[in-house]
């Protein structure tokens, strides 16, 4: 009995060994794997690096730029924007007068209650121009006639 547990104790060493030898292995491995991951990383920083500084001299040479843009932009937008507003606003007032002129040009501008407030000024005023231009051609016209006859 004392020769299988000391096979089985052997075996057992021998079980244990194989493992101790193949978590060396896989240490070893790694580390292997792990220097050469290290050694692609530096590779790959070496030949990136140049384009990483490229992007951030880039970046500081564009980022003044790109503010003055951003802000003459929002000036620019600010004097659209008041300057459609006032255009707006000229628009109604030219509007609103296009509308009592032509409603004062009509027979006058009604009431509130529906009554007419004076007869417009057309007929207040246009009509007695004219009038007064047709007696002033009348009185040259026979000025002219009496010089003619006398």
């Amino acid at each position: 009995m004392t020769t299988f547990l000391w096979t089985v104790v052997i075996a057992m060493a021998a079980a244990l060994l194989a493992e101790i030898f193949a978590l060396t292995g896989l240490a070893v491995v790694s580390m292997r794997a792990a220097r050469r991951g290290k050694e692609i990383t530096d590779q790959v920083m070496q030949r990136v690096q140049p384009a990483i500084r490229l992007v951030k001299e880039l970046q500081g040479s564009l980022q003044p730029q790109l503010e003055t843009v951003s802000r003459e932009g929002k000036g620019i937008a600010s004097v659209v924007t008041a300057r459609a507003e006032s255009i707006k606003a000229a628009y109604c007032d030219t509007s609103r007068w296009a509308e009592r002129i032509r409603l004062r040009f009509a027979d006058g501008v009604q009431t509130i209650a529906g009554r007419r407030n004076g007869r417009g000024i057309y007929r207040d005023v246009v009509e007695p121009i004219q009038t007064a231009s047709h007696v002033m051609r009348g009185l040259k016209l026979a000025f002219w006639i009496m010089r003619k006859v006398a």
